[in-house]
């Protein structure tokens, strides 16, 4: 057995059993360790690092996904199709942090991710029905309001967050599940305007892949970090939209390109 407390007995029942205390032989106060939070709550890990096991799988994972990618997937992806790739990464970082933070507030049992899961997928619907009922045509609001939300929710994680109160975790709820409804919309709103989306859909995918990879940033910055990463995520998406998706219109338009030979593909 091991203890870290130096005053720690073990229990008279035990004082008799075949049981030997090692506590000495193992105890070092010298280590140094990181103290777990809500943040950072690796409390296997005793300093922030990134593990080496951890790093080479991900390495082999970016390999395969974009072998997988460029080997079947009928359209060829283009640089017009950055936009999505960029939706894919900022998806990720955002799931994630809505599941440990609602984690937090209702509790981390499999009922509570079931549920976090379940309302991300409403979200993600209700973008797409909120796309086709208003007729929105263009992102840039949409975009505009998923910043602020995710901004809003990461000066919210770094104050503290709202009360254990039951009007505190709604506001927790609302304030956590509006990220995943403006991305829905800048998503369906960009998707509703393209022709084929094969090749969308692949470098979505492979985004997404990226996202979740980019996700083991936690471990060495906490979990807080993962809101700048996918506002850097959006704000790409959108830059790389404004930038080639007029390109690739033009394109079109011209009849310069054909959909299996193009200067701007992947």
């Amino acid at each position: 057995m091991i203890s870290n407390d130096p005053n720690w007995e073990p229990p008279a029942g035990l004082l008799n059993a075949d049981v030997k205390d090692v506590t000495a032989q193992y105890a070092d106060p010298l280590t140094a360790a990181d103290v777990s939070t809500d943040d950072w709550p690796f409390f296997y890990m005793p300093q922030r690092i990134y593990p080496l096991s951890y790093l080479i799988m991900i390495f082999l994972i970016l390999v395969l996904s974009l072998f997988l990618v460029g080997n079947f997937v009928d359209e060829a992806p283009r640089f017009s199709h950055l936009s999505f790739f960029f939706l894919g990464v900022g998806f990720m970082p955002v799931e994630t942090k809505s599941i440990t933070e609602l984690g937090l507030t209702f509790g981390n049992t499999w009922q509570v991710i079931g549920i976090v899961i379940a309302g991300i997928l409403i979200m993600a619907f209700l973008g797409n029905c909120l796309v086709q009922w208003l007729d929105i045509k263009r992102p840039h609001i949409s975009y505009l309001f998923l910043l602020a939300a995710l901004a809003a929710g990461w000066l919210s994680a770094r104050s503290g967050g709202f009360g254990s109160t039951p009007i505190g975790r709604l506001e927790t709820a609302a304030l956590l599940c509006l990220p995943l409804l403006f991305s829905g919309i800048v998503f369906s709103t960009l998707l509703s305007g393209r022709g084929r989306i094969s090749g969308i859909m692949a470098m979505n995918v492979l985004g997404a892949i990226v996202g979740g990879l980019l996700e083991y940033n936690s471990m060495y910055f906490g979990f807080q970090a993962l809101y700048p990463m996918a506002m850097v995520s959006y704000g790409c998406a959108f830059a790389s939209e404004w930038i080639f998706a007029s390109k690739d219109a033009a394109g079109y338009r011209r009849g310069e390109w054909s959909s299996a030979n193009s200067p701007e593909s992947l």
